[in-house]
């Protein structure tokens, strides 16, 4: 029987905390939640975020661009709101459109501001050992191993997705020194072949690579960890890159899709909120 590593109570916990924090604070902490073009899963995941930041005392901000398909464009947009003093923090809600060039975009928001951490000095800060902030789906796949004693240090973890927000960043906090690095980490992608061969070789492992259901139980042996970072929507579904129907009773440990790492998620992105406003102030 596979343990379920649900993200449920570790959120709870986070959120509760910040609550607190924010309210000693006297501040009240302004994310820019910013969207171009139409992606519909984009538009969900923002508005998911505003209702959860508004229990804590967080204002989100939606700001939706669905004619924008320039880089250009886009660009003096971003700057606009990067200057406002009103944000604390701004996340660039991905994927774009074809004809944006996401690197002016995201070099454009400010590291203090930066609270997804895609920023190439806060990336860099990230490998010098020494962040600004963690980038949320990264901490939360950190968060999820620790709540549940699931030993790191000293393993070796297989992650499947090479993203700046997901895969580099998190192979880099998992080589650090300390209880929660000091793994031997191995970063696999949607072309690696035989992936099977690497992922049956993981004590933990890390799907990020935005494909439904692309890892079954052929990837896996029954000592295997599995977190599975997939949000897909497939009609109104939505689906993880794991099949856990195949892997759920088989591996060792097991997140669910939804309510794994994605409550998580978010609870680590509204805490990097807060601290850019402590920033900030």
């Amino acid at each position: 029987m596979s343990i379920e590593l649900s993200g449920k109570e570790i959120s709870k916990s986070i959120k509760a905390d910040l609550k607190e924090l924010i309210e000693a604070s006297g501040i009240t902490p302004v994310l820019a939640a910013v969207i171009f073009g139409d992606d519909e899963g984009s538009v969900m995941y923002a508005k998911s975020k505003t209702r959860t930041a508004a229990k804590l005392g967080i204002e989100v901000e939606i700001i939706h661009y669905p004619d924008i398909a320039r880089t250009d464009e886009a660009l003096a947009k971003i700057e606009d709101i990067a200057s406002d003093p009103h944000f604390h923090g701004i996340i660039l809600e991905e994927p774009l459109p074809d004809g944006i060039d996401p690197y002016p975009i995201r070099e454009a928001i400010p590291p203090e501001k930066d609270v997804d951490c895609t920023t190439v000095v806060n990336l860099g800060k990230i490998i010098s050992g020494d962040p600004q902030f963690y980038p949320a789906t990264p901490k939360a796949v950190v968060e999820i191993l620790e709540h549940y004693d699931i030993p790191i240090e000293g393993r070796h973890v297989v992650i499947v997705g090479r993203s700046r927000t997901v895969g580099l960043p998190l192979a880099n906090m998992l080589l650090r020194k300390g209880k929660t690095g000091n793994s031997t980490v191995t970063v696999c992608h949607s072309r690696t072949q035989n992936l099977a061969d690497f992922t049956k070789r993981a004590d933990i492992l890390v799907v990020a690579v935005g494909r439904p259901k692309f890892i079954g139980r052929e990837h896996v042996t029954e000592n295997t960890v599995v977190i599975d970072v997939g949000t897909n929507y497939v009609g109104d579904k939505l689906l993880g890159d794991v099949d856990y129907a195949d892997l759920e009773g088989y591996v060792k440990a097991i997140t669910p899709v939804p309510g794994g790492v994605g409550p998580v998620t978010v609870a680590e992105l509204l805490r990097n909120v807060y601290n850019s406003s402590i920033i900030l102030r």
